[in-house]
């Protein structure tokens, strides 16, 4: 239905049992939406309309996660990058297999889940609770539920939410089951900002997660309770969106062995002569396209972009879009318009490699960039700001997976169907995957 209304029309609307969906169709009308004032639309209106936030991540006020995010993850990658190399080094030992012969994995969205949830935890809190299985299960358990959560007030008529909201008990549980873990840590960081060297632009600790969380609390008026609050909202932000590209990205190798070689080739080119350093891992440019063309191809969900009108709202072309209404640009079908992708029915894995090499720019065909062509993580001011470490993580991940490992799928062979519902897209907890320990990591 979607995809029908985007061939048709700039602008259309979809009923839901509650609501109207208002999609716009087109790079240009993603562009232009993206460049409205926040004054007049609010992707955080949307996103706590969507994922009901006051009650399943807390109240929005009390997030400092974003700025953290933006003060560490995306100006100190270079500083935490051996730890997250340190830390997919210990998770492939640990937990996958050692086996020279082929052993199967099924669920592997649970599997890397909490691969996920420990290479990102080890950024967020240090190897004590990332190392302790009784934590990550506290932290996956909520990033699941929040899920859960959502799909439950979906179907609760819209004058019960508030009250099915506060009786949710996921939240409260999680930081409750986690306050014994991150008490002392939490205290040990809140009393390290009173002291001298406690730059976080400079100083020792630019690179400590919890500092820039706590220097956030603290001005919000310190609590444990609110530092706990935010431990929880990075986790379901760094461990959800990555768990899906993770999986997706080893179906789809599973799936085509043919593409491997040239990926380990461009994998040990790059660490040639500098090992692991996060330079190396941005040269791996057949890498990136294949990810990011897998992300293209398979599709996390119908919806790129979202926004709510706070005002009315009138485009270029005339449409009057009233306030309060949700404003969806649907990646599914931009992604597979073919006026912006050449045969975009077919996986191909160079896609956006060639196309740099083909433009002369392939910084702007990376994972990572922005284009209103291409939304999987948004466009324009309001673009995911995790994703640069969340593809650093991912490329990082998949790459010495490839180097270790040979894998396959089960069954016939073919990449397993998403299952849709509504905007949101679960991948297969059935589908089998073969992994083999390889003896070399030669290409």
């Amino acid at each position: 239905m979607v995809e029908e209304g985007y061939a048709k029309h700039e602008v259309f609307k979809i009923a839901t049992w509650d609501r109207w969906m208002v999609f716009v169709s087109g790079p240009d009308m993603n562009d232009e939406i993206s460049k409205l004032p926040d004054d007049v639309v609010s992707l955080d209106e949307s996103i706590k309309e969507f994922i009901y936030s006051d009650y399943t991540l807390g109240p929005n006020e009390h997030n400092v996660t974003i700025p953290a995010i933006h003060g560490l993850l995306t100006r100190n990658l270079s500083d935490i990058f051996p730890a997250i190399v340190d830390e997919i080094e210990l998770v492939l030992e640990e937990m996958f297999p050692s086996d020279s012969d082929w052993v199967e994995i099924s669920n592997l969205p649970n599997l890397m889940l909490n691969v996920i949830a420990r290479i990102a935890n080890r950024i967020f809190v240090g190897t004590a609770a990332c190392h302790n299985p009784e934590y990550l299960k506290i932290v996956t358990t909520y990033a699941t539920n929040v899920v859960k959560a959502k799909l439950i007030m979906d179907l609760c008529p819209k004058m019960f939410r508030p009250l099915i909201g506060y009786m949710l008990p996921w939240r409260t549980r999680a930081m409750k089951l986690m306050e014994p873990f991150l008490s002392d840590v939490i205290a040990d960081h809140q009393l390290l900002l009173d002291e001298p060297g406690s730059d976080l632009q400079d100083g020792p600790n630019k690179g400590d997660f919890l500092m820039w969380l706590a220097k956030g609390v603290q001005e919000l008026g310190s609590s444990s309770e609110l530092m706990l609050s935010n431990v929880l909202v990075a986790n379901f932000a760094g461990l959800h969106t990555s768990t899906m590209v993770s999986t997706s990205t080893l179906f789809q190798i599973a799936s085509t062995p043919e593409c491997v070689p040239d990926l380990r080739k461009d994998i040990l080119s790059a660490i040639e002569g500098q090992g692991w350093t996060r330079n190396a891992v941005n040269m791996m440019g057949r890498l990136d396209s294949f990810i990011k063309e897998t992300q293209r191809f398979q599709e996390l969900g119908i919806v790129g972009m979202r926004r709510k009108t706070l005002k009315t709202v009138i485009l270029s072309n005339g449409t009057v879009i009233p306030a309060d209404v949700n404003i969806y640009a649907p990646s599914t079908a931009t992604h597979h318009d073919s006026a912006l992708y050449d045969d975009p029915g077919a996986f191909k894995p160079n896609r956006f490699f060639d196309k740099g090499i083909e433009t002369g720019e392939p910084s702007q065909h990376q994972f990572v960039s922005m284009s209103p062509e291409y939304i999987a993580f948004g466009h324009g001011k309001h673009a995911c700001p995790g994703r640069f470490f969340a593809v650093l993580v991912i490329k990082t991940l998949i790459a010495n997976l490839l180097l270790k490992y040979d894998l396959k799928m089960g069954g016939d062979g073919s990449n397993p169907k998403t299952l849709l519902i509504g905007t949101s897209a679960i991948l297969s907890r059935k589908a089998k995957v073969l992994f083999k320990r390889r003896q070399s990591i030669d290409a």
